[in-house]
């Protein structure tokens, strides 16, 4: 990241600040180490005269709001000047430059700044603008984690070593607060959602002035570790990338952060560290569904003078690791940007309304009281998003998210054609064998219609057959999704991973209410569908990531599969292939590569059990092998009528990797069988 552009433009999304027009600001470098001198330049109008730079310290554990009396006081005055002397580049060329001495950079301590000057007429002059919601630069001087040691129970277990290495490798959102705001918002029911001032560091750029506050409904104060919400000042949008820098598909105003325990009316994955959150928000917006980006960071949160303590392992900075998901935008929740529309939360309302949308309200009460009016099917066409549906449907039962209902857990987005997709949400109570709430949510109702089922048993066996067909890490989806995702909390070389830092943090943590509640195995379960025992083949993180792929492939050694049953093994995929059953599906093809040419596929005669016809042979093509690259996301599909072989476009195969080939039959009363067995191909680079 540079910030020697001289466009305003960039330095806006470089920053989060807007300048008045005439002023370009930078520091450099952007995020100092302690006793690096920064030089700070303006670009002012011609006429400009004694322009200053104004900086205010402050220390860590002296946290300054900005509606704080001191926020306006203790502001130090140092000349900018236009003669290429004491950190100006280039006399006489507008660009007024100081060089802030190295005493000022201290580890951890945050420097804001303002200039000011008169210009050719002697009016005086402010940048950033005194209405601005961020009415100051800063910059954060950072010398790097220090080093953190911890036990999961200091009474017993033996003490981790986390090495300033281990630490750099999960991105950070450092906190700067003060304590008694931080105690009220998280652990004063006094304070729920109340919105406290702070500041947020991310990536080396300081965003200052935003707002915090707890989150949740019920479960808000439960456990200790609990839910955050940040926004940020108007006008100061974040760019945010996951743990594999992919960014987000545009900037942010507010995020979100769980503490990825599982639930804390239930805890049996904690330990688990979100990844049950993180795998299944990928899941859903892999299949197609409109969903929140999700991912970790680390949580550091600076209160006080120390960020380590060598007596209390509790004590400093380090928060453990907590999942970020973005809002229910439109344009956060397809990597392709969705068209604008209205966003509604069950729980919470109207998220979001496209402008011109005279009454959302309205247009929401309209289609929710039509789920609930037993309408006929052609209403559920033009008003649901029946694809999609089927996806969030399959995926809930593959997924196991039992805490699913008509009044909480989910939303809606409409598209600019009226149709209404659903939006999972809160992910903390996934992967449990048994019935809690009921799983499903009003536009359930439209599989009341025989052809609507049909085409969800359909989608329902794509799901299996294209992301639970295979545990292998390399062969099945669920697999190398989760294996891909685990990566970033157990980064190699390390002997240690993410997963017992948080538990060392947070199992017998002073404002933890269910201490003891990490890896512990096995651990029982009582939900409103009965007791189940949670097991790990191995008491680890390792053993968590086998627990997801084994709950959503064909694990169980017996096949005595049914809803409600209480076994883990297989649960998920079990439950979905017993909803996916139709014995009358055509017989499933098998597919050849045609000798010389690589693009030419042939499947095997349609057969359907049934004694029905063919209506067609769906070809698709998927990307497997590389992060990002998944078999159930969408690549390619065609169909061939009155054939048996395809001819699949060239440019379908344009970048190196590795691609599924499969077929499947169509009969003449919309059944689809199973797709084919894939054909791999190989794309050499």
């Amino acid at each position: 990241m540079t910030l020697l552009s001289g466009k305003i433009v960039r330095l806006v999304v470089l920053l989060g600040f807007s300048v008045p027009v005439g002023a370009a600001v930078r520091h450099e470098p952007v995020q100092p180490k302690p006793g690096v001198p920064v030089v700070v330049s303006a670009e002012l109008a011609a006429g400009t005269t004694s322009a200053v730079l104004k900086l205010q310290a402050v220390a860590p554990g002296k946290y300054v709001r900005k509606s704080d009396p001191a926020y306006e006081q203790n502001w130090t005055d140092l000349p900018l000047r236009d003669d290429g002397k004491d950190g100006d580049a280039k006399a006489g060329d507008s660009v007024f430059s100081v060089r802030v001495p190295e005493t000022w950079q201290k580890h951890r301590w945050l420097v804001r700044y303002r200039i000011v000057a008169k210009d050719a007429a002697g009016k005086a002059m402010q940048w950033p603008a005194t209405d601005d919601t961020c009415p100051n630069f800063a910059w954060w001087c950072d010398a790097g984690p220090a080093a953190w040691a911890g036990a999961i129970d200091p009474r017993k277990s033996p003490v981790m070593q986390f090495s300033p290495a281990f630490l750099g490798t999960l991105q950070t959102f450092h906190l700067l607060a003060r304590a008694e705001d931080v105690a009220k918002s998280q652990w004063d029911g006094n304070f729920h959602k109340q919105k406290q001032q702070g500041t947020l560091v991310y990536r080396g750029v300081v965003y200052d002035h935003i707002q915090y506050s707890n989150r949740g409904q019920g479960s808000a104060h439960i456990s200790g570790k609990n839910k955050w919400g940040l926004n940020f000042a108007k006008g100061h949008d974040l760019p945010f990338v996951d743990h594999n820098g992919v960014a987000f598909p545009d900037e942010v105003k507010s995020l979100n952060l769980n503490p990825g325990g599982s639930t804390p009316y239930l805890p049996t994955l904690r330990g688990i560290t979100g990844l049950d959150e993180v795998m299944s928000m990928r899941a859903y917006r892999l299949a197609g569904v409109p969903t929140p980006p999700a991912t970790w960071v680390q949580w550091r949160v600076v209160t006080g003078e120390h960020e380590v303590s060598p007596k209390d392992q509790y004590a400093g900075d380090l928060w453990g690791v907590y999942v970020v998901l973005g809002e229910m935008e439109p344009k956060l929740l397809a990597d392709r940007k969705l068209p604008k529309g209205l966003t509604v939360s069950t729980q919470s309302g109207i998220k979001e309304a496209p402008k011109g949308m005279p009454e959302p309200q309205k247009e929401w009460e309209k289609f929710l009281n039509g789920m609930r009016s037993n309408p006929k099917e052609d209403w559920w066409r033009q008003n649901l998003d029946l694809q999609t549906y089927f996806s969030f449907a399959a995926m809930n039962r593959l997924l196991g998210n039992v805490d699913l209902r008509p009044d909480g857990n989910h939303g809606y987005y409409r598209h600019p054609d009226g149709r209404w997709a659903p939006i999972p949400w809160d992910n903390d109570m996934m992967f449990v064998p048994r019935h809690h709430q009921p799983g499903v949510i009003d536009a359930n109702n439209c599989l009341q219609h025989p052809a609507i089922a049909l085409e969800y048993r359909n989608r329902a066996r794509e799901i299996l057959d294209l992301f639970a067909g295979d545990a292998t890490a390399t062969g099945g989806q669920v697999g190398q999704l989760t294996r891909d995702l685990a990566a970033a909390l157990a980064p190699p070389n390390h002997a240690v991973d993410w997963a017992r830092l948080d538990a060392a943090v947070w199992n017998q943590h002073p404002r933890m209410n269910q201490k003891g509640s990490y890896f512990v195995n096995p651990v029982e379960g009582d939900h409103f569908g009965g007791r189940w025992k949670r097991t790990l083949a191995t008491n680890d993180f390792a053993g968590f990531g086998k627990y997801l792929i084994d709950f959503c492939t064909d694990s169980r050694p017996t096949k005595n599969y049914a809803p409600n049953d209480g076994d883990q093994r297989g649960y998920g995929w079990g439950y979905l292939a017993h909803e996916a059953k139709d014995d009358k599906i055509p017989a499933t093809a098998k597919v050849e590569q045609l000798a010389g040419n690589a693009r030419q596929f042939k499947a095997t005669p349609f057969a359907s059990p049934a004694g029905k016809t063919t209506a067609a042979l769906e070809w698709r093509v998927g990307r497997v092998g590389k992060i990002g690259w998944y078999e159930l996301a969408e690549h390619w599909r065609g169909e061939v009528v009155g054939g048996a072989e395809v001819s699949v476009p060239q440019d379908v195969f344009r970048e190196p990797g590795v691609y599924r080939v499969r077929a499947r039959y169509r009969d003449n009363t919309g059944r689809c069988g199973h797709w084919s067995a894939a054909v791999e191909v190989n794309v050499k680079g």
